[in-house]
């Protein structure tokens, strides 16, 4: 028996298939709660018989995908029942994270701890057969040396940027060229299941993860890095739309024609007043005009809006008046779409999750411009409690989501 014997989503309906489901059904029930539980719990769970699922779960023992972890106390003077949950040592999932210029891989166990990372900062993002072989490489080359089993692995998560189509494994921005869409690609050849999705809606499962416990079922995730993007979450499920695009927060017009043009064409987009990339052209022209900043550029005089973060959160004037310009753009744009899907709650991710307070109040500023004061009310703006590695964990996540076992 294999992890993938019975975690395939598309069982056979003979005998052999029947059983592969309720083994998959045992693990899926268990993996949901850390904690473990009982045959008795986990028969009604599953819809199941006790005989049944007793067959199922020593099985499952025998093979060492589950464990004994205890007894549970009852008022009662019979035999205690046994508590079992799934051995971590037998699932990892693979999270990869693949940017514009830079490629990461962290290896999780079934609970989203990393066991393994590395990453290529040399690494560039282009539409070419060579960086598919190259993403390939990176890929197949960290697996093996994480020294994880392959057969101990149920599945590699891939968060890119750009517009991407989850449910087609489709990139439509990068990673184009070929005779297939790059999900199948990295599906031929891994082989093993490949989930592709779009870094934003990643980090959205990310953060969706890890607030469950909260019982927040309707919020906005805001990832901003050298871009920005949203994640809607309406009654616990992350909004894909029609063709997987939904989301982009980055392109609608809140300046108006007469503002920058963007990448995509148009002029006006947020992305061009609120990312990264605009932190950076902000900066530039600031230092140009005269002002002051301890922020550390780099030989050639250029500066990463990592630094600018980092220069921010030491003090630094300038940048922290730069961050608290986009915050209050930001904070407008948001009352907008507050007024429209009245969330409960807004969480900043990304790179802009690690900035001071003074952004969040920013925000909030802008946020009392445009939105109506009920639905304002009852929304708060939090930033992520994720402290590294966000858009693999959230790639990780995906894996996890996708088999049903969170």
């Amino acid at each position: 028996m294999t992890i993938h014997d019975f975690l395939n989503l598309n069982y056979t309906n003979n005998a052999e298939g029947r059983y592969a489901r309720q083994i998959g059904d045992v693990v899926k029930f268990l993996a949901k709660k850390p904690e473990g539980d009982t045959i008795p719990v986990i028969a009604k769970g599953i819809k199941s018989s006790v005989p049944t699922v007793t067959k199922l779960v020593n099985d499952l023992k025998e093979n060492e995908f589950i464990v004994e972890v205890g007894k549970r106390n009852t008022e009662s003077f019979g035999r205690k029942p046994l508590i079992y949950t799934v051995n971590r040592e037998k699932f990892y999932v693979v999270g990869v994270a693949i940017n514009l210029k830079k490629i990461q891989l962290n290896v999780y166990d079934i609970t989203l701890n990393s066991v393994y990372g590395a990453s290529d900062r040399a690494f560039v993002l282009s539409d070419t057969i060579a960086c598919r072989e190259e993403v390939l490489s990176f890929i197949q080359t960290h697996i093996k040396k994480s020294g994880i089993k392959t057969d101990a692995i149920i599945g590699v998560g891939v968060a890119l940027t750009g517009r991407v189509n989850g449910s087609l494994g489709k990139s439509y921005n990068f990673l184009t060229e070929g005779d297939c869409p790059f999900g199948e690609y990295l599906n031929k050849h891994i082989e093993l299941p490949v989930f592709l999705e779009n870094d934003t809606r990643a980090i959205g499962l990310a953060e969706q993860y890890c607030h469950k416990s909260h019982n927040i079922s309707n919020g906005l995730i805001i990832n901003i890095g050298r871009g920005i993007g949203m994640s809607i979450m309406a009654y616990d499920r992350i909004l894909v739309g029609g063709d997987g695009f939904a989301g982009e927060f980055g392109h609608m017009q809140f300046v108006g024609n007469q503002g920058k043009l963007c990448i995509c064409g148009k002029r006006g987009c947020l992305d061009t007043e609120v990312s990264g990339k605009a932190l950076e052209d902000m900066y530039r022209q600031s230092i140009k005009d005269g002002e002051k900043s301890i922020c550390e550029e780099s030989q050639d005089g250029s500066v990463h809006y990592d630094e600018i973060i980092k220069a921010a959160n030491k003090g630094d004037g300038l940048c922290i008046s730069l961050l608290q310009k986009q915050g209050k753009i930001l904070g407008e744009a948001l009352g907008n779409i507050i007024n429209l899907l009245n969330p409960e709650y807004i969480i900043i991710s990304g790179k802009y999750g690690k900035v001071g307070a003074f952004f969040v109040n920013a925000v909030q500023s802008g946020m009392y411009l445009a939105a109506l004061s009920d639905t304002l009310s009852k929304c708060k703006v939090i930033t992520s409690s994720i402290n590294a590695d966000i858009e693999t964990f959230g790639a990780g996540s995906l894996v996890l989501k996708k088999l049903e076992l969170i």
